[in-house]
């Protein structure tokens, strides 16, 4: 943009429409920080949005969201919770690792993960545990320094003394930040047809005797033997199948 050709483009109009967090997150969030590239402001309904959201879980009463007890939690209380609080310490290092680094597009989708794993905790019944209270003021602690306004003001209304920015940068603990299993999407010629939860350190021959026995991969093999099978570590799987006669 050159101010010469008149194509400057000005940030009042986004400001006015959306706010100056929607805005600064956005800038943050387009690409790296240090590669720049052509303005767009596509994309910045989807950061405007997932501030919504945060203001929405973060209330300390939201409506129709009493706290949870525990008839009500679908499923294990202990498995929610550790889920919960795993996905929680990760982010808190893996966030502060991407500001340290200015990886700051990255940090915004990590915490944009945290915000709907928060959401679905309270859609099982989890509000008011401690573990999501946890969840979101790690949430706002880690989103402050990109959308300092927005935080501040849910930060007094759940509650806390202030300010959210006089807050020590949240600490996490190591045992909670490793992956218990990791899900592998199973491919059959570059396409999608399952999915398997293992463990990080599960063999890659167990996984390609999981996959193989995966109806869904079953079905396309019709009966053959694979041409092959690819693995990505950590990432996926690929059956490939032979040509048909």
């Amino acid at each position: 943009m050159s101010k010469s050709r008149g194509n400057v483009v000005n940030p009042d109009d986004l400001v006015a429409r959306y706010g100056t967090d929607t805005v600064r997150l956005f800038l943050m969030f387009i690409g790296p920080w240090d590669q720049g590239g052509p303005w767009s402001a596509t994309g910045i309904e989807g950061v405007h949005r997932f501030l919504a959201r945060v203001w929405t879980l973060a209330q300390a009463d939201p409506p129709g969201s009493p706290p949870a007890t525990s008839g009500e939690l679908l499923g294990s209380v202990e498995e929610l919770t550790r889920a919960l609080r795993a996905a929680t310490h990760r982010t808190i290092r893996e966030v502060g690792e991407d500001y340290a680094e200015l990886h700051f597009n990255t940090a915004i989708s990590k915490l944009m993960g945290l915000a709907n794993a928060i959401v679905r905790a309270g859609d099982a019944g989890m509000v008011g545990s401690q573990a999501h209270d946890e969840a979101v003021d790690a949430l706002l602690l880690l989103l402050a320094p990109a959308a300092p306004h927005l935080t501040e003001e849910l930060w007094a209304r759940r509650g806390h003394p202030y300010s959210v920015h006089q807050e020590a940068w949240p600490a996490y603990d190591p045992a909670l930040t490793a992956a218990e299993t990791i899900e592998l999407p199973v491919q059959v010629d570059g396409k999608l047809r399952d999915r398997l939860v293992v463990t990080p350190d599960t063999p890659a021959e167990e996984i390609e005797r999981l996959a193989l026995s995966s109806e869904r991969v079953q079905a396309y093999l019709a009966g053959r033997p694979p041409l092959r099978v690819v693995q990505v570590p950590g990432r996926l799987v690929n059956v490939v199948t032979p040509p048909r006669e």
